[in-house]
């Protein structure tokens, strides 16, 4: 089956965050790529009529949560305008030493899986898929839910129909889970990359997040570790 291939790589950044628009420049060329940067809607830009327009009223959400919101929808609009495939990255990805070899496995057997769908290359929330359900030569796996955000293949059909739904229905949830509930609503298949080639800088304490309270990044690495060997390895014994 003829590997698809990717149109675009979206970044999503904060204006001041240039050490992270760095880091991200750095891991891209040393595989061959670049990306474009989307450091529209940061938290000054949010005013009470983007507000209004996007979230629900009554939610909970940051100022932090409301900004990545947007961005990723800023992100899915352009994956749109570009009627392509599109990698969308979040400023804290941490690029696998095999991240190249497995985007090319997510490619080549994405054609596999009909219809709309959304490719997690990463290990978001440390989900895998069970090794009971794994088999040799296969790369891609409908997941039980979504994975993070941080880093997913999308299409512009995929891209355009999420955000029908946000025009319809708002934002009232972190974008991660939002995305999710829109995706099982919508019937845009979840798929994992197994391996997974991308951890989350401010989940395994590369980065102080910037959406959260979060411990210190000593205790937030060990912890991170700990939830991966437990859901990677000693869970995977009995399932």
């Amino acid at each position: 089956m003829e590997e698809q291939t990717l149109k675009h790589i979206f970044v999503l950044n904060v204006k001041a965050f240039t050490l992270r628009r760095a880091f991200m420049e750095r891991q891209l060329a040393k595989v061959g790529m670049a990306a474009d940067f989307i450091s529209d809607w940061d938290i000054e830009d949010l005013s009470p009529a983007v507000i209004a327009q996007y979230f629900t009223a009554g939610n909970t959400l940051s100022d932090g949560q409301k900004s990545c919101a947007l961005k990723h929808v800023q992100a899915l609009r352009n994956t749109v305008a570009s009627g392509g495939l599109a990698l969308i990255l979040e400023d804290d990805a941490l690029l696998g030493k095999d991240f190249k070899l497995g985007l090319q496995r997510a490619l080549r057997q994405s054609g596999q899986f009909t219809g709309d769908k959304v490719i997690f290359i990463g290990s978001g929330g440390n989900f895998f898929t069970p090794k009971s359900q794994r088999r040799p030569g296969q790369y891609l796996y409908i997941g039980s839910r979504g994975r993070f955000a941080d880093s997913y293949i999308i299409d512009s059909v995929a891209a355009q129909k999420r955000l029908d739904w946000i025009d319809t229905h708002k934002i009232a949830k972190p974008i991660d889970n939002q995305f999710e509930e829109i995706d099982r609503q919508l019937g845009i298949t979840m798929l994992w990359l197994e391996e997974p080639v991308v951890e989350q800088g401010s989940k395994n304490g590369l980065f102080d997040s910037a959406l959260e309270a979060a411990p210190p990044a000593w205790l937030k690495a060990m912890l991170f570790r700990w939830e991966k060997l437990k859901r990677k390895y000693i869970y995977q014994l009995w399932r």
